[in-house]
């Protein structure tokens, strides 16, 4: 009996969390859409990873394109592995809204 309670609580939990990550993942893709920053500037934004922005730039055309990128399509680019995870990894900070990258200050 103690194990169906528990049951119910997780299902709530995990509902919750769910609309959680809906409503605070809406936000950053709907910005980058909107065509504020270009995939240059995102990858210019993450350290380490500048060398390779160019590279990236002109193979993805927008951020959206990028946000969805995988690892395996990076290889192909001749982007190290180091490099490779920074930028997933801010890729799935900047869907969850924890992260931003900075504007070029370039007109």
């Amino acid at each position: 009996m103690a194990m169906m309670g528990s049951r119910r609580l997780g299902a709530s939990l995990y509902s919750r969390f769910l609309s959680s990550a809906a409503s605070s993942s809406s936000a950053a893709p709907s910005a980058a859409s909107s065509g504020e920053i270009g995939v240059q500037d995102f990858v210019n934004s993450i350290k380490g990873a500048e060398p390779h922005a160019a590279k990236i730039a002109q193979a993805i055309f927008g951020v959206p394109s990028l946000l969805q990128t995988r690892s395996s399509r990076l290889k192909k680019m001749g982007i190290p592995c180091k490099q490779r995870k920074m930028i997933l990894r801010y890729t799935e900070k900047y869907r969850q809204g924890i992260w931003t990258p900075r504007m070029s200050t370039k007109q």
